[in-house]
């Protein structure tokens, strides 16, 4: 249970760049809400391909 409590606590708002790694709040990724840009190393972009929901 422990795992799935942590899952929650997490939320929709954490996300990870699939090209460093790094991780950070969805509000730093995007500007309008629409479009994702990891604000580490700008390579990855979108959730779901170059960024994933933790």
């Amino acid at each position: 249970m422990q795992g799935l409590q942590y899952s929650r606590d997490r939320g929709r708002d954490v996300l990870e760049c699939r090209h460093c790694d790094a991780t950070f709040p969805e509000g730093k990724a995007t500007t309008d809400g629409w479009h994702y840009v990891c604000p580490e190393c700008g390579e990855g972009r979108g959730i779901g391909e170059g960024l994933r929901r933790l």
